[in-house]
């Protein structure tokens, strides 16, 4: 039998005294029950306290004006103006300012999930986690930047994208020194540093250092083109690719050869013509080996193989020609 445990209705307590109180419950509580609700209560006390949500009693806060129908909660919500953590966790020891928020916190330590996702399953120790959750489903987005209208359905992420407009770089590269304005950003950084790439295609097994380039992949995949041109149309699977395109309609030439004097719209464009002037031949055929300057001949190059042979040679020797 667990020690301190209640032989009438087998809760537990950490220690004696809590067990004695919770006793007085079984002991007297047809003496403390509610007229009104049914209610029922181990105190006298505690029954009067109660009333008060019934007759509508309100304590004010005399700081913010939000008002309690209980002079406990009242004190308790002081703490939300002073600051001051007198519920602290036993197993942690980290400290909060409510009560409520203690016991909430406690199902951290103990991995009870009582709140479940109804669409994917997904389980929460809070409600409060399951709520916010459930705006990925439902699409909401409630939590607008003021700056520049971007919406977020958590308001975390707002908080977050927030520092993108105060221009605070806290986390720096120590290889390169690039910074970030989020912790979240630098780690994914490192992975260009360090050549990990833990984001694999399910559909032909390419793997990324990122995770929002194995998204921008997955769309060569399903082939739709959601990145539509305003102006002549064509439409692309990827952001970038339009951006790239709409340079052709503008006119702007940014990218000039150092050379020849060449210019181009597309940076791209520009790292290809190059190749022409220093030899490199990075685009190699795997069927035959033959390597090219430029993509687009070594896409041309592979029709060579893929020529379909229709003219069999049945007197000699059996091959196509």
């Amino acid at each position: 039998m667990a020690k301190n445990m209640c032989l009438i209705c087998g809760k537990s307590f950490h220690f004696p005294d809590g067990l004695k109180i919770h006793l007085q419950f079984h002991l007297e509580y047809r003496n403390t029950e509610c007229e009104i609700c049914g209610k029922a209560f181990a105190r006298l006390g505690d029954l009067k306290r109660h009333g008060d949500i019934h007759t509508g009693i309100k304590y004010e806060c005399e700081l913010c004006g939000k008002a309690f129908t209980q002079d406990s909660s009242l004190k308790e919500h002081g703490n939300t103006h002073t600051g001051v953590k007198n519920y602290q966790c036993e197993i942690c020891g980290k400290a909060f300012r409510q009560l409520g928020n203690l016991k909430t916190h406690g199902n951290t330590h103990t991995g009870v999930t009582n709140y479940e996702c109804h669409i994917c399953g997904k389980a929460f120790t809070r409600r409060y986690g399951l709520k916010k959750h459930g705006n990925t489903h439902t699409g909401v987005k409630n939590y607008e930047c003021e700056i520049c209208g971007k919406a977020f359905s958590h308001l975390g992420n707002l908080k977050t994208h927030g520092i993108t407009h105060t221009g605070v770089t806290n986390y720096e590269c120590h290889i390169c020194g690039k910074a970030f304005t989020r912790r979240y950003g630098l780690k994914k950084h490192g992975n260009t540093h360090t050549g990990v790439k833990n984001y694999a295609c399910q559909i032909c097994g390419k793997a990324f250092t990122q995770i929002a380039h194995l998204k921008e992949h997955l769309t060569t995949h399903t082939g739709v083109k959601k990145y539509e041109c305003q102006i002549c149309g064509k439409a692309f699977t990827r952001l970038r690719d339009l951006t790239r395109h709409g340079h052709s309609h503008t006119g702007v030439i940014n990218y000039e050869c150092q050379i020849c004097g060449k210019a181009f719209t597309q940076l791209w464009s520009l790292k290809i013509h190059r190749n022409t002037h220093t030899g490199g031949k990075n685009y190699e055929c795997q069927i035959c080996g033959k390597a090219f300057t430029q993509l687009g001949n070594l896409k041309r190059h592979g029709k060579v193989h893929n020529e379909v042979k229709n003219h069999d040679c049945h007197i000699l020797c059996g091959s196509s020609t």
